[in-house]
């Protein structure tokens, strides 16, 4: 169910309370299903559904999802493709009904979601900004108030009056940005449209959006460029196989959104690295990631080491063998690659033994994210390969927070360096 309410000061803007739903994969099956709930409802035989009562076909798009945004929250809504973030965002807006659990909101909605796509291509500029207000509930006094400012932000003044099918593609979003943003909706909800315009109108979203924070609205911001969300929210929710697994501080939930698209699974469970069997009996048996003191650890911050020790077991003797590790993020691909024999660090193993090679970190420059390790044993030679293991050694820098903002760090490494005015 989707209620309103009144709204007051510093109060809960939307209350999403246990909230599931449910889709089905066969479009036949799903218009059947949706003909026997319909009838259901009808005669007041309608209940709520849960992954209990699954039919043959159906799926949970959203599980028990239940959260609470107030006033003046910026909450960035995070998680890979299917995750269900769209599905909820549909639900929050009124598109479509929970199966189960209730959405409340209090104030108005209004949603950015496609920016553009709404507009009548025949009528002009002025004319759609008129319709899209209507649409999000604002009255015609209200629309007449701030229309100037509208346009002014769009920076569309110039063609304004003309049809909406003589805009470029980027002219059409900006009036679709602007339209959601300056006509003040209580709760504001942003689908991937982050990237509007050049650089120096994103910037202007930017800072419009945190004004609006300040000034008391709400918003989630649906996106998967995780580095423009510092710039604007404070705290994140990340969404997987229909599920919260994080609701808290945007910088964990960043690295948790991060880990979701890559082959670490959460902290401490390395079930998802694949390893090529070996053929030789030279292999990788396992990885541990520990601190400085040499303590399992998988959280780190930027300046502490980050020590990786892998242990080699050998079913027979081998010698000059060569460990390569290549590092990687799931979100930015291989940061670097290194080896043992390119500092000269000669190994090898007796039969029936195993070796333990420690790969040092100091003072990591790594910054927040999630991070792996790809690691292949080789021979002597490039040819002589022995075994291959990936997604494992996984670990966190999850501090300090970055800026985004021109004013701080920002990226993948803090890079030592000096700033000078002659």
């Amino acid at each position: 169910m989707i209620h309103s309410a009144t709204s007051n000061e510093d109060e809960i803007v939307l209350d999403v309370d246990h909230v599931w739903k449910i889709y089905c994969r066969n479009l036949k099956r799903s218009m059947r299903y949706g003909v026997q709930d319909l009838s259901r409802e009808i005669f007041g035989k309608g209940r709520d559904r849960t992954q209990s009562d699954l039919r043959p076909g159906e799926f949970c798009a959203v599980k028990d999802a239940h959260f609470q945004v107030r006033s003046g929250e910026c909450v960035g809504m995070l998680g890979p493709n299917g995750a269900g973030k769209s599905s909820m965002l549909k639900m929050i807006n009124g598109l479509i009904k929970p199966d189960s659990g209730s959405i409340t909101i209090r104030g108005s909605v209004g949603a950015m979601i496609e920016l553009g796509t709404g507009f009548n291509p025949v009528l002009s500029g002025r004319e759609n900004i008129y319709i899209n207000g209507s649409i999000l509930g604002i009255s015609k006094s209200e629309i007449d108030a701030k229309f100037e400012k509208v346009v002014e932000f769009a920076e569309l003044g110039h063609v304004i009056d003309s049809p909406i099918m003589t805009y470029s593609t980027g002219m059409k979003m900006r009036l679709g940005f602007s339209i959601g943003a300056n006509l003040r909706p209580k709760l504001l909800l942003i689908d991937e449209v982050l990237a509007v315009g050049d650089v120096g109108f994103r910037m202007k979203c930017f800072a419009h959006l945190r004004k609006l924070v300040e000034e008391g609205v709400s918003i989630i911001l649906v996106t998967h460029a995780v580095s423009m969300l510092n710039r604007v929210a404070t705290r994140s929710i990340v969404f997987h196989h229909g599920s919260i697994i994080h609701d808290g501080d945007l910088e964990t939930g960043c690295v948790v959104y991060e880990e979701t698209m890559g082959a670490s699974d959460r902290v401490g469970n390395q079930g998802n690295s694949q390893a090529q069997a070996s053929t030789t009996g030279v292999s990788i048996a396992s990885v541990e990631v520990v601190d400085e003191h040499g303590n399992a650890n998988k959280e780190f911050e930027t300046g502490q080491d980050v020590v990786i020790k892998v242990e080699v077991k050998a079913d027979r003797a081998a010698e000059d063998l060569n460990l390569v590790a290549a590092l990687w993020s799931p979100v930015h691909g291989r940061i670097a690659s290194m080896s043992t024999a390119s500092q000269h660090v000669q190994f090898g193993a007796v039969k029936d033994s195993t070796v333990t090679v420690t790969l040092r970190f100091e003072k990591v420059a790594l910054l927040l994210g999630a991070y792996h390790f790809n690691l292949s044993l080789y021979g002597p030679v490039s040819t002589d390969f022995h075994h291959r293991v990936s997604g494992i050694g996984n670990f966190r820098i999850v501090g300090p927070p970055t800026c985004s903002l021109g004013r701080g760090i920002d990226g993948i490494l803090k890079i030592d360096h000096q700033w000078k005015i002659d």
